[in-house]
């Protein structure tokens, strides 16, 4: 069965994660990218009496009306009609394969859900002790620039929120702080689902890490990797802000650069990263931190389904 858009981009989102495992080295390069490899779609068990409806059928026999002839035995060939048009016949058999999409969609989205567990307790733990400088290198590259380097990983760290059935593309980069941020740079002012997500897909192949992004000299490359999103420029000078602001800390009035990391929308803030405006600092807060009682932002209003969600899971009310 040829894969959907949808499974197709959850094993792409699938497969960058595995690679940050690798490169974080968490992972074998040949281990299996799901918990058991490719695992194969499970069939809900189909209910007759609503899902696979029967047209009912009438005895031609039993639709003789006239009295001279109602008590003359019919001459019949034996052939059934259906009492449901051509039109009901093909929207029921639309309707059953939209019930089987949906039901396939629904166990991609349940594995996708187990899997980012999975990726989250790898990758989230600190694993270098208190060498916070070792730490730093092995989760974001050579690259990273810090005096206190304790400051400088925990204010980094992402502490995401549990894993929502609601299939926002941030949950797939809320691992990392970076990772995140660049994900809305790269949505922003995109409605197409299939463009940004494969676009960002193909962007995280080949930058698994700020370092390797901030080493990157070609912008060709980045542009092969993105062009389908539109406004290369901008994005391409806010990626870079932020990747700055990332490695080196925010630049401050003294000349210094500030190890805590902090994101602010206040236009004349050190903190202000150019392309990183309310809905990626609302998206930072509520995927990152999991500030689920934050007020949201006007830009960040897209979000208030998860925040709703979060807020539901944290009184109880849903799994």
């Amino acid at each position: 069965m040829e894969e959907s858009d949808y499974e197709r981009l959850r094993r792409a989102h699938m497969q960058r994660n595995h690679e940050y495992l690798v490169a974080l080295g968490l992972k074998s390069p040949d281990a299996p990218i799901a918990p058991n490899g490719k695992s194969e779609i499970r069939r809900t068990p189909k209910n007759n009496a609503r899902r696979k409806r029967k047209a009912e059928m009438i005895d031609v026999s039993s639709l003789r009306r006239s009295k001279r002839l109602q008590d003359t035995p019919a001459e019949v060939s034996g052939e059934k009609i259906s009492d449901q048009t051509e039109a009901e016949e093909a929207a029921f058999e639309g309707f059953s394969l939209d019930r089987k999409k949906q039901n396939e969609q629904d166990t991609a989205r349940e594995e996708a859900m187990k899997y980012l567990r999975q990726v989250r307790q790898e990758i989230l733990p600190i694993t270098c002790g208190n060498d916070w400088h070792a730490e730093a290198v092995r989760r974001w590259g050579v690259a990273c620039q810090a005096t206190n380097w304790k400051v400088f990983v925990e204010s980094r760290l992402s502490t995401p929120p549990p894993v929502s059935p609601l299939d926002f593309l941030q949950e797939w980069y809320a691992v990392d702080s970076w990772r995140l941020l660049s994900c809305c740079i790269l949505m922003s002012r995109v409605s197409s689902w299939l463009t940004k997500t494969t676009a960002i897909a193909n962007f995280f192949q080949k930058y698994p890490t700020p370092t390797s992004f901030a080493l990157e000299t070609e912008h060709e490359n980045v542009y092969q990797a993105i062009r389908s999103l539109g406004l290369f420029d901008d994005r391409l000078a806010s990626l870079i802000a932020l990747t700055d602001h990332f490695l080196r800390g925010a630049p401050l009035p003294n000349g210094s650069r500030d190890d805590c990391f902090q994101l602010s929308t206040e236009r004349n803030s050190p903190y202000k990263i150019r392309g990183v405006g309310p809905f990626s600092v609302d998206s930072y807060k509520l995927f990152c931190k999991d500030d689920f009682h934050m007020t949201l932002s006007d830009g960040g209003k897209p979000l208030i389904n998860f925040q709703n969600w979060r807020r539901k899971f944290a009184a109880g009310a849903v799994i």
